[in-house]
């Protein structure tokens, strides 16, 4: 299923285009900062599903979406859930409010795959193969490899990020915001706006805390429901 994205906020482009590169069933064909830029695009008739922000530069997503004649199948990604019924009047697929999760953009996908194959193919159930991936900490002028299972959890402090592994700690220059968009979304998880914690290595949820090899961090509660629904995945 051929899909584009039009997404003026680069780590949001980020994010979808991690999640759907876990999709076997999706193939990218094309990244948008704005709806002029994705006209052609969708004027050639090769798009089959459009993730769409709604809050653009030059025109909307609303906008464009009135004006084009045989729209694609689209999935609205936004912040603002205002948007909602205006969108669903326009016969859109599916709502995405930001930040979504892999199983939520997921739901969505799958209903787009089945309209568009009549429901007569295998439905997206599962991500592709995890890529094998590195971490590389750039320390003092000094690189790091790190294995993403050898990482137990990122804490932040102030300008500083400190990566605790099962062997030692490492600390850098840095800010949280960036590895979590940057690390697996299958591995590692925000709990807190301090820390993220790599699924694998949670031992324990006792209320609104976590123990990761004895250690208790905080769960913050506007990240709860992201970890629990990822905590409760099976590996």
């Amino acid at each position: 299923m051929r899909c584009i994205i039009i997404e003026d906020e680069r780590p949001a482009q980020e994010v979808l285009k991690e999640f759907i590169g876990q999709c076997p069933a999706l193939e990218l064909k094309g990244v948008y900062a704005n709806a002029m830029e994705a006209q052609s695009m969708l004027n050639s008739g090769k798009v089959d599903l459009l993730f769409l922000d709604i809050n653009l530069p030059l025109i909307s997503g609303i906008e464009l979406l009135k004006s084009i004649k045989n729209p694609p199948q689209v999935i609205i990604t936004t912040a603002y859930p205002e948007y909602a019924i205006e969108g669903f009047n326009l016969d859109v697929t599916d709502y995405l409010l930001k930040p979504f999760s892999f199983s939520r953009f997921l739901k969505a996908t799958n209903k787009a795959l089945k309209q568009f194959q009549n429901e007569t193919v295998e439905t997206i159930t599962k991500p592709a193969k995890e890529k094998e991936y590195s971490i590389i900490l750039n320390i003092d002028k000094v690189l790091h490899k790190l294995s993403p299972n050898d990482v137990l959890y990122l804490s932040s402090d102030r300008d500083y990020v400190e990566f605790h592994t099962t062997q030692r700690k490492y600390v850098m220059v840095g800010a949280l915001r960036k590895w979590e968009i940057e690390l697996p979304k299958t591995s590692f998880v925000r709990i807190h706006k301090s820390h993220i914690v790599n699924i694998r290595s949670v031992d324990q949820v006792i209320g609104n805390q976590v123990k990761v090899r004895g250690q208790i961090l905080p769960i913050g509660r506007k990240y709860k429901p992201e970890f629990l629904k990822a905590f409760g995945k099976p590996s």
